[in-house]
C-alpha cells in the first residue's frame, strides 16, 4: 500500500510542504481554512523543484472586482492570467478548496461545488511543494492518493469503508501483520470500519455491532472561531441512555465527561491535565473502548479514561452536535 502523507494540522502562514512522492493524475490536494475578515488576497501554489510555479491561484478582495486569478510562472516570468469573476470565498468564512489533479488540467472546487480548470502548462512530475500565503488561516492540508483510501469533501456527506490515516502516527514498515479472522457485525457482514466524510452537524449514526475492544472512533473537525461548546455522546438508542458524553467548553475552558441515564445526569468529570481544543483549531480525537474503560485521545496525546457506568455493549449510536465542524468519521 502507498503512503500516505499525513495531514498537516494548523500551519503557520506564509506556510510550505513538500508534497510526498510529488502529484500525479487523480492526487488531490485539500485546504480547509478560514478567510481573513480584513483579507486583500491569499495565494495558493504548486511549485517546482526549480521554484518554477506551476499553478497560482489566487484568490483578490481588494480590486474594483472581486476575482480569483490562475496563472503559471516560470524562469521568474508570469505567464497569460486567466480570470474568474465569480467569488466562492467570503470574508471571515471558513472554506474547503479541493484541487484534484487530472490529466489535462487542476480541477478546483471550493465548498463542494466545482470552481474552475486550469489546464497544464508546466509537466505534473515536475511540481514538488505546496506554498499557501497572504490573509489567510489553514486549520488543515491533506493529501489525498488515487491508491489510498479516500477522505476527500463530498457534497452533503457520503459513507465508504476504509481509514483515515492518521494526522500524528509516523509509518510503520516491517513485516506483514497475520491475517486474522474478520469480526462480524450484527447483521453478519466484515466488521469494516466505515468512514463519513463531511457529515453536516448535528451527525447521528448507528454503530453496527455495537463498540467493540476490537473497534476505535475517530474524529476529525474544526472549533469555529465563536465556539462556545460541543458535545460527543455514545448512547443507546433505545433507552436514549448516554454512556460516555464528552462535552468540550471552550466558554468554560473546560472538558466535561458524564453519563445520562434514565434523563438524569451522574457526576461530572472534569480534571485534565490540559485543554485539548482551541477556538479556530482542527482537531482529531480517538475513542477506543477497553474492559474498563474508554480510552481518548486528542491530536495524538492522551486526554483521558472514563470507566465504564453503563456497559459498553449496549452502545450502538453516536450523536455528534454544537459548535463544531466535521471533516471525517470512521467507526
Amino acid at each position: 500500500m502507498a503512503f500516505q502523507q499525513p495531514p498537516i494540522l494548523n500551519p503557520s502562514i506564509p506556510f510550505s510542504a513538500a508534497i510526498s512522492g510529488g502529484l500525479s493524475e487523480g492526487k488531490m490536494v485539500v485546504i480547509q481554512g478560514q478567510v481573513q475578515p480584513w483579507a486583500k488576497s491569499f495565494a495558493v501554489n504548486l511549485r517546482c523543484g526549480n521554484r518554477d510555479i506551476a499553478f497560482h491561484f489566487n484568490p483578490r478582495f481588494h480590486e474594483s472586482r472581486l476575482v480569483v486569478v490562475c496563472n503559471t510562472e516560470q524562469g521568474q516570468r508570469w505567464g497569460t492570467e486567466e480570470r474568474t469573476y465569480h467569488m466562492p470565498f467570503n470574508l471571515g468564512v471558513y472554506f474547503e478548496l479541493i484541487i484534484n489533479v487530472k490529466g489535462h488540467c487542476y480541477q478546483v472546487s471550493v465548498n463542494g461545488q466545482h470552481f474552475l480548470e486550469y489546464r497544464h502548462r508546466l509537466p505534473l512530475h515536475t511540481i514538488q511543494t505546496l506554498d499557501i500565503k497572504g490573509d489567510v488561516t489553514v486549520s488543515c492540508v491533506r493529501f489525498t492518493d488515487p491508491s489510498g483510501p479516500q477522505v476527500h469533501a463530498a457534497p452533503n456527506y457520503g459513507f465508504h469503508s476504509g481509514t483515515i490515516p492518521s494526522m500524528f502516527a509516523q509509518p510503520v514498515f516491517g513485516a506483514p501483520a497475520p491475517r486474522r479472522k474478520k469480526e462480524k457485525n450484527f447483521a453478519g457482514q466484515p466488521n469494516t470500519p466505515m468512514v463519513v466524510t463531511n457529515p453536516a452537524v448535528p451527525f447521528q449514526v448507528a454503530i453496527p455491532g455495537n463498540v467493540s475492544r476490537s473497534r476505535k472512533i475517530t474524529i476529525v473537525g474544526n472549533v469555529p472561531f465563536r465556539a462556545k461548546r460541543f458535545h460527543i455522546n455514545l448512547k443507546n438508542s433505545l433507552t436514549s441512555n448516554i454512556a460516555l458524553h464528552i462535552n468540550p467548553r471552550l466558554d468554560e475552558g473546560a472538558l466535561v465527561r458524564n453519563t445520562q441515564t434514565h434523563g438524569v445526569w451522574g457526576s461530572e468529570e472534569r480534571h485534565i491535565s490540559m485543554q485539548p481544543f482551541s477556538r479556530g483549531q482542527a482537531f482529531q480525537m480517538e475513542i477506543m473502548h477497553t474492559r474498563s474503560c474508554y480510552q481518548v485521545s486528542v491530536n495524538g496525546l492522551h486526554m483521558f479514561d472514563y470507566v465504564h457506568r453503563i456497559p459498553a455493549n449496549q452502545v450502538d449510536q453516536l450523536e455528534i452536535g454544537g459548535d463544531v465542524t466535521l471533516s471525517c468519521v470512521q467507526y
